[in-house]
Parts: C-alpha cells; structure tokens; sequence
C-alpha cells in the first residue's frame, strides 16, 4: 500500500444552498499528474479550489468531509491557510503575474514566508524559472515587469513562482486554456518534466491534453465523481459508459 500524499473522503460542497459536489473521494500519490476531466460545471475546479481551501475566500461556501495532507486536516481549525497554500501551489487558467519584475514575481512567497537572505532568494528564483522551463528566455530581462512577456510565458512564470515555495501539490486549473498551441506545448512539457517532483493535480477541457500529460485521469459529471483509474485504462477501455460518452465526444 503506497502512502498517499493526500486524501480526500466525502467530500460535499454547497454554494449556499446548492450542492455542487456529492460525496467525492480521490486520493493521491506523491509524485504524477492526476487529470480531473468533464463537462462544465462538473464540478472539477470547484473540488481543485477546495484542496487548498481557496473557498475559504468566498462567502456562502460550506465544504464538508475529509481532506487529509501527509496526515493532517487541511480544515482543521488550527490550519495556517498561508502556510497551506505554500505547500499545496495553484495555478489558474488566465496567466495572473504581478505588475512587478519577473524577478519580484517569482521571490514573492519566498518574502512573504519571511526569507530575506538575497543569495538565498537570488539561487530559488534562478531554480525555479529553469523549473518552469523559462529561464533562457527571461535570465536577461529579470527586472524588466512580468507584465510585457507573452501570455506562454507568463503562465511559465506563474508557474516558477509556485514553485519557489517549494509545494509538494501543484494544482493547475486549465492552466493551457488562455494559451496558443505552441505555448501550450512549452507548458505541457514543462509540467511532465516535473513529474517526478510533484503530485499535480490539472483540471483540463481537453481530451488530448489528458490523455498525453496525465498519469491517472477522474472523471467528474454533474458533481460527482464517475471513474477514476490510469490514464491509459479511462481512455481505452473506460469502466462506465458515461466515461467512454464523454471521451469519445457525445455529450461534453
């Protein structure tokens, strides 16, 4: 039995009155990419934001059931939500850099975590845009603003500045759908080139992206969870029939 890094059990969201997740339960091992794939509205990025409790920033959102990091409550009382979100990293689906330096983004949690030793921060910045796969591009141009790179990367520098925290989950909400091909490419590459590194958790609309990056793949419909198992099980030769509707284009 492999430890998982993290486990979810019953897990049941309400956006107010609405129930938007049935009793969801995934776990996950460390290391992997782990695909959550379906419709819209499934209700996928909606359990992504609950793993780091990123609904904790909206009103009117309850989350029940189990949510358990390297054995601790993410919802327990005493959880340092800072602290979690240093450890459990998320990336959006728009590109979402500060308006300062490339170099200000990526050093931006480490200040925030109280390092300020410049060598220190001055060798992490360095790590993690060659992490994410950027650094050739931007190593000259470090003080230039975030803002005036291309929307690829950017997303790549979004990317490093989760990183420089050193999580151990990245979670990634569509990370490539605000991107053209030729940047999606550079960010898929990116993320299985840290595989082995991380357990990433990716929320995609796209079958080709799930099927070429993703170690597992779950699939969500209408709030609940319908299959989950190996990338290349789901796609092909899924358990439900709902899960090869979906895969092979009939609904979706």
């Amino acid at each position: 039995m492999t430890d998982k890094i993290l486990t979810t059990e019953n897990v049941h969201l309400y956006y107010g009155e609405k129930e938007a997740l049935h009793g969801i339960n995934l776990d996950y091992d460390q290391y992997g990419i782990t695909a959550l794939i379906g419709p819209s509205g499934s209700g996928k990025s909606t359990y992504l934001r609950a793993l780091n409790r990123m609904h904790d920033l909206q009103d009117n959102v309850t989350v029940n059931g189990t949510f358990m990091f390297k054995g601790h409550d993410i919802y327990a009382p005493d959880t340092d939500t800072v602290a979690l979100r240093k450890d459990i990293g998320m990336v959006f689906q728009q590109p979402n850099p500060f308006p300062f330096s490339i170099y200000d983004n990526v050093a931006f949690g480490l200040r925030i975590s109280g390092e300020n030793n410049k060598a220190v921060i001055d060798e992490k910045v360095e790590t993690s845009l060659k992490q994410a796969a950027v650094w050739d591009e931007v190593k000259d141009t470090l003080h230039k603003s975030a803002l005036s790179l291309s929307g690829g990367q950017q997303q790549r520098v979004s990317i490093a500045r989760a990183l420089a925290t050193a999580p151990e989950i990245l979670l990634l909400d569509e990370p490539t759908a605000a991107l053209d091909p030729v940047s999606s490419h550079k960010v898929e590459n990116t993320l299985m080139t840290l595989r082995d590194q991380y357990t990433m958790i990716i929320v995609t609309h796209s079958m080709s992206q799930a099927s070429r990056i993703s170690d597992r793949t779950a699939f969500f419909m209408s709030g609940d969870l319908i299959e989950v198992d190996s990338t290349k099980q789901m796609f092909l030769n899924p358990s439900e029939e709902k899960t090869q509707d979906y895969i092979s284009g009939r609904f979706g």
